[in-house]
């Protein structure tokens, strides 16, 4: 059984050969590896490891030129493709701090943002008219000899995010909602039209990511969600879910609260379901069983740990996640540079083996 086959039938909520593996290492976390004896060159992450699924990014947005105002040894302070400008971390992963939003109001969104939005762009990856459109479709079938290929791109809350900031976002529930749903509506139609251009790409389904939540619950209620922003992803998702391709969803925190709307939205698949926020996939599969399938919740806190803290942490998880498929093997945000290759390795061995004597 190839990869794609794997993933597909796991998605399908049916019994594999083996659990499938999928995540996301932090560039200083592979730097260790190295030092521990990952090979320095000529090998992947994805190969080392076996992953079975590979995402394909793609910039969506207006591409504005980054100017640098200001930088040190330690950070830098720019403008980003958006438009907005943020503090970086040099040198090391991190969140952007933001600083100054690229828009503040409707007037600005369709200014500055909203008539960039075209998928007929020839210039964009993404447009049914880029001049190497047969390169890109050539591309996605030898990664499907490999992988299970999915789109990766931000959802309309995380693009809002990026233009206006997490502050400004969250208080425009209340303050202005229909500064939000416009511009959620505006970002979900560029983005539908982008998934089905990809769908006849070749693409395997669909990975949007938007934080909807922190470690305490959702940044607004589900009453919120399902008046401003639900809508939104139904348009987004649907070109996906017409075809039956999978709409694999990451979002950070508890979004326990939101789960049936998000289902309700179209989300097929719920990733990386963050430990320290709460998230037990455990309990998840329990209460959702075949509707829903799951991403990661290997808690990054246990692989830092010893080899008993790895072992504790797989056993106890993986076999139940594994019962009747609907479950890819992964850590529960992303791999930090405090888990040894070591443990990781463990982890994945582990997992398959005990995948395997659950089917």
């Amino acid at each position: 059984m190839d990869s794609r086959e794997r993933v597909v039938r796991v998605l399908n909520f049916e019994e594999t050969d083996e659990v499938p593996v999928q995540d996301f290492p932090w560039p200083e976390t592979v730097d260790r590896w190295k030092r521990e004896g990952f090979p320095a060159e000529g090998v992947e992450v994805p190969d080392y490891f076996g992953f079975d699924v590979y995402f394909i990014s793609f910039d969506l947005s207006p591409r504005y030129e980054t100017f640098v105002y200001e930088e040190t040894d330690r950070w830098r302070i720019s403008t980003d493709g958006w438009g907005s400008m943020n503090q970086r971390w040099k040198g090391r992963s991190g969140t952007p701090h933001f600083l100054v939003p690229a828009v503040r109001n409707i007037e600005e969104f369709k200014e500055r943002i909203e008539t960039f939005l075209d998928v007929n762009d020839p210039r964009r990856l993404i447009s049914p008219r880029y001049p190497f459109r047969g390169d890109l479709e050539k591309g996605i079938r030898n990664l499907q000899k490999r992988y299970f290929v999915a789109a990766a791109m931000g959802e309309p809350f995380e693009i809002a995010r990026a233009l206006i900031g997490t502050y400004d976002l969250c208080a425009n529930f209340i303050r202005d909602p229909a500064f939000l749903a416009y511009m959620f509506d505006k970002l979900a139609d560029f983005m539908a039209e982008c998934g089905k251009s990809l769908i006849d790409a070749g693409v395997d389904g669909v990975r949007p990511a938007g934080d909807l939540a922190y470690k305490n619950g959702p940044f607004f209620s589900p009453a919120h969600y399902r008046k401003l922003l639900a809508p939104a992803h139904k348009k987004m998702f649907q070109p996906f879910r017409k075809r039956g391709l999978p709409v694999i969803l990451h979002t950070d925190g508890d979004v326990r609260p939101l789960i049936p709307d998000l289902m309700d939205a179209g989300v097929t698949v719920l990733h990386p379901l963050e430990a320290k926020a709460g998230m037990d996939v455990r309990e998840l599969k329990r209460q959702y069983g075949d509707k829903l399938a799951f991403h990661g919740n290997i808690d990054v806190r246990a692989l830092s740990g010893n080899l008993e803290d790895v072992k504790r942490e797989v056993l106890s998880k993986v076999p139940i996640a594994c019962e009747g498929g609907g479950y890819i093997l992964g850590s529960d945000h992303s791999v930090p540079p405090s888990v040894s290759l070591k443990n990781y390795e463990y982890m994945i061995k582990l997992a398959k083996e005990c995948s395997r004597k659950s089917q």
